[in-house]
């Protein structure tokens, strides 16, 4: 995929005009991944910002305790280490990037994209509108691990993939990504054996089940009785 192919499939970009996406063009580059890889660090120097070309990359923090927290996963098409963006000189990167599923990831170095935003300010609005739409979900994620018990985050976890993952079939909500018990505690500092325990009470109940690795709600009204 050219990098002019990719601008016009991220929606940020793609309402701009052409000769504005022909300057982006000229700014991006692409990188391959491969599954596994850490794109950058907890604490590494900012230096740019990404895109999801192909392939999914999940973003996690590290406790104190050393335990990892899954902020969010980014599919194709999104955007991430935005809020790197206009930090001041010696910023940091505020979580790790690791890519999940195999596939390339295209960047734009943040004093490239400075320049371009300060020309032309009218892509700043939705740059914004993103971050804000990020922060809310950061927020949602650190909130169900300090409110809610196991099984309340657990369901508030499946409930966020849902939303963001989910694929509406005769069976229920498909979640499309294929998440191992100790990546689902990872969302909410949980251990495998922990989640194990809670999957299996939402699959006596037919809540929830796995299919081809995959994970289905069948019944979603009933799954979010237990995050209250």
């Amino acid at each position: 995929m050219s990098n002019t192919s990719f601008i016009n499939n991220i929606p940020i970009f793609s309402a701009l005009p052409t000769e504005l996406r022909k300057q982006l063009a000229d700014i991006i580059q692409t990188i391959k991944t491969t599954k596994g890889e850490v794109i950058f660090r907890e604490y590494d120097p900012s230096e740019a910002i990404y895109f999801v070309n192909e392939g999914k990359v999940k973003i996690s923090k590290s406790t104190p305790e050393g335990k990892e927290i899954v902020l969010s996963i980014r599919k194709q098409g999104e955007m991430f280490a935005e809020v790197a963006l206009f930090g001041k000189k010696g910023s940091t990167y505020p979580a790790t990037a690791t890519c999940i599923e195999s596939g390339n990831v295209s960047f734009i170095k943040n004093e490239d994209l400075e320049a371009f935003l300060l020309q032309h300010p009218q892509l700043s609005i939705s740059m914004f509108r993103t971050l804000s739409e990020r922060l809310i979900i950061s927020q949602a994620t650190l909130r169900d691990v300090a409110l809610y018990g196991k099984f309340g985050a657990l369901a508030a976890t499946l409930i966020r993939l849902a939303e963001e993952y989910g694929t509406a079939t005769d069976e229920g909500i498909t979640i499309k990504l294929k998440l191992t018990h100790e990546d689902l505690g990872s969302f909410f500092g949980a251990t495998r054996e922990s989640v194990t325990r809670l999957m299996n009470q939402l699959k006596q109940q037919r809540i929830v089940t796995k299919k081809q690795g995959y994970l289905i709600i069948h019944d979603m009204e009933l799954l979010k009785e237990y995050k209250n």
